[in-house]
């Protein structure tokens, strides 16, 4: 992983010092070479918990996407509400951060902490 990331599992996390709205937090991670966090998997939403610390909210790779105003990760794929509840409306300007153990809605314009992603280079 590069300098000051952390590795958990084949993944390199980077939970910023500032704040950003999450588009500005997604252009942010396109710049590092990585993207929004995209949560594959319970365990993964927990070793997060470690990474965010005490961050009131992070931004995580979460989205609604029109036109269904289905809540889409950033690599395209759906979010399985059965494994990834996400409390909150779906509108045109909701976007996903986590607060906690839990994945909830913020307006997209709001600015809090956010988490970039990138595969570990072996």
């Amino acid at each position: 992983c590069p300098r000051d990331w952390l590795l958990r599992g084949d993944k390199c996390y980077w939970l910023s010092k500032g704040s950003k709205n999450w588009a500005g937090s997604r252009d942010d991670c396109l710049g590092k070479s990585s993207r929004l966090l995209v949560l594959q998997s319970q365990e993964e939403l927990d070793s997060i918990q470690n990474v965010t610390q005490d961050a009131n909210a992070a931004w995580i790779g979460l989205k609604v996407t029109p036109p269904g105003g289905n809540w889409t990760w950033v690599d395209g794929c759906p979010v399985d509400p059965a494994r990834f509840p996400v409390s909150g409306p779906a509108d045109g300007n909701s976007c996903g951060g986590i607060r906690g153990s839990r994945i909830q809605w913020e307006t997209c314009d709001a600015e809090f902490k956010w988490i970039c992603q990138r595969d570990a280079v072996v």
